[in-house]
C-alpha cells in the first residue's frame, strides 16, 4: 500500500515537473517571438522615418535648384531689359557712341520692386514664418502629450506593455528629428533674409 502510494506520487512530480518544463519552453519561445516581432517592427518604423527625410531633403534641394535657375534667369531678363532701354535711348541721335556708358556694378544694376510686389512678398514672408510657428507648436504640443502617453505606460501601469512604449518611443524619436530637420531649414532661410535686406 504504501509503496503503491509512493508510485503514485513520484508519478504525479515527474508529470508535474514535465509539464512545467515544458510550460517554461513555450514561454520561452513565446517571448522570443515577441521579441523577434517588436524588433522587426521597430526597424520598419525606423526605415520608413529615414525614407521620408530623405524624401523632405531631396525636395527641397530640388526647391533649392528651381530657385537658383529663377534668379539666374531673373538677372539676365534685367540685363536684356537694360540693354533694351540702352538701344531706345541711342536710337535717333547723331552720335550714337555718346549715349553709351560703362557698366555699372550690380549694386547699381538692383531695380527698386513695384510696391504691390514688395507688398505681396511681405505678405506671403509672413505667412509662410506664420505657418512655421503654428507647426513647430503642433510638433511640440505632440511632444508633450507622447511623453506623458510614456511616462503614464511606464510608471502608472503594474504591467507594462513594452511593445506599445516602443512603438510611443519611435514616433517621439521621429517628432524630435522633424523639429530639429525644420529649425536647422529654417535658420539659413532666416539668415539668407537677412543677408538680402543688409
Amino acid at each position: 500500500m504504501l509503496q503503491a502510494q509512493k508510485v503514485r506520487i513520484t508519478s504525479f512530480l515527474d508529470e508535474r515537473s514535465a509539464y512545467l518544463t515544458k510550460f517554461a519552453k513555450d514561454a520561452d519561445t513565446e517571448f522570443d517571438l515577441i521579441g523577434q516581432n517588436a524588433m522587426k517592427e521597430l526597424d520598419e518604423v525606423g526605415d520608413q522615418i529615414m525614407e521620408r527625410l530623405d524624401s523632405k531633403m531631396q525636395a527641397f534641394e530640388e526647391t533649392a535648384e528651381v530657385q537658383r535657375q529663377e534668379i539666374e534667369m531673373n538677372e539676365r531678363v534685367l540685363e536684356d531689359f537694360e540693354d533694351w532701354i540702352e538701344k531706345e535711348k541711342n536710337e535717333g541721335m547723331f552720335f550714337k557712341s555718346l549715349g553709351k556708358v560703362k557698366p555699372r556694378n550690380k549694386k547699381e544694376l538692383t531695380v527698386k520692386p513695384i510696391p504691390k510686389l514688395e507688398a505681396q512678398k511681405v505678405k506671403d514672408i509672413a505667412k509662410e514664418s506664420a505657418g512655421s510657428k503654428t507647426r513647430m507648436n503642433i510638433y511640440l504640443g505632440l511632444m508633450a502629450i507622447l511623453g506623458l502617453t510614456i511616462a503614464n505606460a511606464v510608471f502608472a501601469t503594474p504591467e507594462v506593455e513594452w511593445r506599445k512604449v516602443a512603438a510611443l518611443g519611435l514616433i517621439f524619436i521621429g517628432l524630435v528629428a522633424q523639429v530639429i530637420y525644420e529649425q536647422d531649414i529654417s535658420s539659413p532661410e532666416a539668415e539668407k533674409k537677412g543677408g538680402k535686406e543688409e
